[in-house]
C-alpha cells in the first residue's frame, strides 16, 4: 500500500503544471515587457494558456517600434517568418500581416508607432492605423509616395493626442499637414523631418506650429533666410537641430546669435552651397529630396 501511494504521488507530481505556469497574469505581463515584440507574438503564446492570456494583454502592445532592424526582422526568410510558419502554419509571412496583428493586440491602446519602409500598400495600411490607433502620442512614418503624402492632411485629425511626429521625408503637402496639426493636435511638441525647406514650409512652421519645443531638420536643404524665419517664429524652442544641412554656414554669426536662447542648439556640419552644389539644384532654386538624401 505504501508503495502504491508513493507511485500515485509521483505520477501526480509529474502531471502537475510547472511553477512558472501558475504565475499570476499580472506577473507574467511584467516579465513579458522585457521580451522582444516578436517573442511575445510568436513564442510566449504557445507555452500554455496562462502565457497565451498574458501575451494578449494590450499593455504589451502599446509601444510598436517596428522600424528597428526592420530588414532583419520582417523579411520572408527571416527568423520571425520561420517562427510563424513553424508554430502557426503561416506560409506567406508579410509585414502588413504582422502590423495588423500588433494593432489588433493593442486594442486601441497603442501610443507609440514607428513604421519602416516596408508598407506594401501604404494607403490601406495608413488607413488601418489611423482608424485603429487613435491614442497615438508618437508616430514615425517612412518616406511615402506623392499620392500617399497627399492623404496625410486627412489622416492627421484622427490622431488628436499626437505629441511627437517624425516624417522621414518632408511631404510636398507640408503646409497643409502643419495646418491640420495646429487644428487637431494641440499637444504636438516635437517634429522631426528632412527635405527641401522652402519659404512656404518655413512660414507654415511659424504660423501653425509656433509652440514646438523640439524641431529636428537634420540633413535638409535649409537656406539661411528660411532658418532665420523659423528661429524667429518658434519662440518656445528648447531643442533645435539642423545638422549637416546645406544652405547656411554652421559658423554664421547671425544664426549663432539667434540660437543662443535655445537650450540645445546644434547646427554642426552645415554649410553654404558651392559651385558644384549649385549644378545639382533644380530650376526653382531648390534641390529635390533625392539630392538632399545623397548629401
Amino acid at each position: 500500500m505504501a508503495e502504491e501511494g508513493e507511485r500515485r504521488t509521483a505520477v501526480s507530481s509529474s502531471l502537475s503544471p510547472p511553477p512558472w505556469a501558475e504565475l499570476e497574469t499580472d506577473c507574467l505581463v511584467h516579465v513579458f515587457r522585457r521580451l522582444e515584440l516578436e517573442d511575445v507574438a510568436a513564442a510566449a503564446p504557445l507555452v500554455c494558456r496562462g502565457w497565451r492570456r498574458a501575451a494578449a494583454d494590450p499593455s504589451l502592445w502599446r509601444g510598436l517600434d517596428l522600424r528597428r532592424d526592420h530588414l532583419a526582422r520582417f523579411m520572408p526568410w527571416g527568423k520571425l517568418a520561420a517562427a510563424f510558419a513553424r508554430r502557426y502554419g503561416v506560409e506567406r509571412f508579410g509585414f502588413a500581416g504582422f502590423l495588423r496583428l500588433c494593432v489588433a493586440r493593442a486594442a486601441g491602446s497603442a501610443d507609440d508607432l514607428a513604421l519602416p519602409p516596408l508598407l506594401s500598400s501604404p494607403a490601406a495600411e495608413l488607413d488601418h492605423v489611423s482608424a485603429e490607433c487613435p491614442a497615438l502620442r508618437r508616430l514615425a512614418l517612412p518616406m511615402l509616395s506623392s499620392a500617399d503624402e497627399a492623404r496625410l492632411p486627412e489622416l492627421i485629425p484622427r490622431w488628436r493626442r499626437l505629441q511627437h511626429l517624425e516624417l522621414d521625408s518632408k511631404p510636398s503637402s507640408f503646409p497643409a499637414v502643419a495646418a491640420q496639426l495646429a487644428l487637431h493636435c494641440p499637444g504636438l511638441a516635437i517634429l522631426k523631418t528632412s527635405g527641401s525647406i522652402k519659404p512656404e514650409d518655413a512660414a507654415a512652421i511659424t504660423a501653425s506650429l509656433p509652440c514646438l519645443h523640439s524641431l529636428f531638420l537634420d540633413r535638409s536643404y535649409l537656406p539661411k533666410k528660411e532658418l532665420l524665419t523659423i528661429l524667429a517664429g518658434c519662440t518656445e524652442l528648447r531643442e533645435f537641430s539642423a545638422r549637416s544641412c546645406v544652405g547656411f554656414d554652421e559658423k554664421d554669426d547671425e544664426v549663432l546669435r539667434r540660437g543662443r536662447s535655445i537650450a540645445h542648439f546644434d547646427i554642426g556640419g552645415s554649410r553654404l552651397l558651392d559651385e558644384h552644389d549649385n549644378e545639382a539644384i533644380n530650376g526653382d532654386g531648390y534641390c529635390d529630396a533625392s539630392w538632399v538624401e545623397v548629401i
